[in-house]
C-alpha cells in the first residue's frame, strides 16, 4: 500500500509542478502521444528510476488531456495505475481518441 501511495505523490507533484496555464488539447495530445511511445518503449530494460519516471510523465499527461476535455481524472484514482490508466485511455477512445498502439514487452 505504500508504494501505491508514494506512486500518488509523485504523479500529484509532478502536475503541480507542471505548467499552470493551460495548453491547446493538440499540444496536450501530443505530449501524450510522446509520453506514452517513451512508456512502452521497447529495448534493454529500463532501471527503476527512469521506468518510474516514464510512468509519471504518461499518468500526468494523461490526467492533463482528460482534464481539458471534461474527463474526470486525479492521481488519487491511480491506486492500480495500468487499471486506471487503462479506463482514462478507454474514455478517450469513446471520446474519438484513439492512441497509438504500444506492444507489451514480454
Amino acid at each position: 500500500m505504500a508504494d501505491v501511495v508514494m506512486y500518488r505523490d509523485l504523479l500529484t507533484q509532478a502536475l503541480a509542478n507542471g505548467e499552470k496555464e493551460s495548453s491547446p488539447e493538440d499540444l496536450l495530445l501530443a505530449e501524450l502521444v510522446d509520453s506514452r511511445v517513451r512508456l512502452y518503449a521497447t529495448g534493454p530494460a529500463a532501471p527503476v528510476a527512469e521506468a518510474l519516471a516514464r510512468a509519471v510523465s504518461y499518468d500526468g499527461a494523461l490526467i492533463r488531456l482528460c482534464a481539458s476535455i471534461n474527463v474526470r481524472a486525479t492521481p488519487a484514482w491511480f491506486d492500480s495505475p495500468e487499471r486506471e490508466r487503462a479506463r482514462l485511455e478507454q474514455e478517450l477512445a469513446q471520446r474519438g481518441i484513439r492512441l497509438p498502439a504500444h506492444r507489451q514487452a514480454s
